[in-house]
């Protein structure tokens, strides 16, 4: 039996609803959940996230969007 293993999730936020304009804060996102997977004084936090399965939320917030980026995996459909 596998153990159940922790999920971190990070969120930035775009002003635009376009999706040309979320690159900024996809790139946000993803280094704030390679900050808490790095073991402290890592000197390349993104080698955190190689090999890792990821999952993207993007969630409408009115003028923009809300990106999260998690180690969480997918929810099942027939859940």
């Amino acid at each position: 039996m596998t153990e159940p293993q922790e999920n971190y999730s990070a969120d930035a936020e775009a002003s635009s609803t376009d999706p040309h304009d979320w690159g900024r804060a996809m790139a946000l996102a993803v280094t704030r959940l390679a900050e808490q997977l790095a073991p402290e004084g890592s000197e390349d936090i993104h080698t955190s996230l190689v090999g890792k399965d990821l999952r993207l939320r993007i969630r409408d917030d009115g003028s923009g969007v809300t990106i999260t980026v998690s180690t969480a995996p997918a929810a099942d459909p027939d859940d």
